[in-house]
């Protein structure tokens, strides 16, 4: 009987001491979704590394014209217990409505395009990139990103696909320029910077797509052409593992954050409680081992 006691009481301590020694759980993952504004996610106590998967937005969509589809970056960020990670989610470039407004461009740093007319169905902005910031929230503190893809137009012209390293150039029509990608070094021609898509100026020529979002984000043509798509970057310091994969994002753009959550290492009085326990079921299973002996 005493070693059967015995035997329940050891085994029912070793699990809660390791559980409350920091043994992980399963992991976790949560998914921010394009909202128009930033984000943040607070690492949790105990963890040291989170997984990043970031997709870009699209570009805009005329009608049976694509426009250019988001990248996707990929990565293991190092982080710091309680520190806070910026989170810009991309948003799908919008039509541009009216006699040259320019407008249409994604959240995060999608170009806007311009039209001629009220359809919205003729021409639009680029998608904006989905990124991930630590230590600040400016473009130098990106430590991933995914791009977005270039604005479309109605005229058969489709925006290029978001990056990879770099962007896919847009399609061309009727002796507008090539709106280029964006490259791990410079923005696509005509207009893409850093962090930016090109937009479309007063001198552009309707219809005129905005260029994708990005680390660099890609160009626009000067006339009637769909825009180039960003870059993608997964060499920011404490990013390892990175990996991209150009045109696969369709819509909005989304990042998920993965970790694997870690419980607190008990106090010194959270250990003592665990041993005065320890204490009184031993006395207990010899309490009862000499009750037996004495019948």
């Amino acid at each position: 009987m005493f070693n059967k006691i015995r035997a329940v009481v050891t085994g029912a301590v070793f699990a809660f001491s390791l559980s409350a020694a920091g043994i992980a759980a399963a992991q976790t993952t949560v998914t921010y979704n394009a909202t128009g504004a930033v984000q943040s996610f607070v690492v949790p106590a105990g963890v040291t590394s989170v997984d990043i998967v970031a997709q870009g937005a699209q570009g805009f969509d005329a009608g049976a014209t694509l426009g250019g589809r988001g990248g996707r970056a990929s990565g293991t960020l190092a982080v710091t217990p309680g520190e806070t990670l910026t989170i810009y989610v991309g948003g799908q470039g919008t039509a541009a409505i009216g006699n040259g407004v320019i407008m249409g461009g994604g959240f995060n740093g999608g170009g806007n395009g311009v039209s001629n007319g009220n359809v919205p169905t003729w021409v639009g902005g680029g998608g904006g990139a989905s990124d991930v910031r630590q230590g600040g929230t400016a473009l130098a503190n990106r430590k991933i990103v995914a791009a977005g893809g270039g604005g479309a137009t109605a005229n058969g012209t489709s925006g290029g696909n978001g990056g990879g390293l770099v962007g896919s150039n847009g399609a061309v029509c009727c002796g507008g320029s090539v709106g280029t990608g964006g490259t791990q070094s410079a923005g696509g021609t005509l207009g893409g910077a850093l962090g930016v898509g090109g937009s479309a100026t007063g001198a552009s020529t309707p219809w005129v797509g905005g260029g994708g979002g990005g680390y660099y984000g890609g160009g626009v043509s000067s006339a009637h052409s769909g825009a180039g798509g960003g870059s993608s970057y997964i060499a920011g310091a404490g990013l390892t593992g990175g990996a991209t994969t150009a045109g696969v994002r369709v819509g909005d753009g989304q990042v998920t954050v993965t970790y694997i959550p870690v419980a607190p290492v008990p106090t010194l009085s959270e250990w003592g409680m665990i041993l005065f326990g320890v204490v009184l079921a031993g006395s207990a299973a010899l309490y009862v081992q000499r009750r037996r002996m004495m019948v």
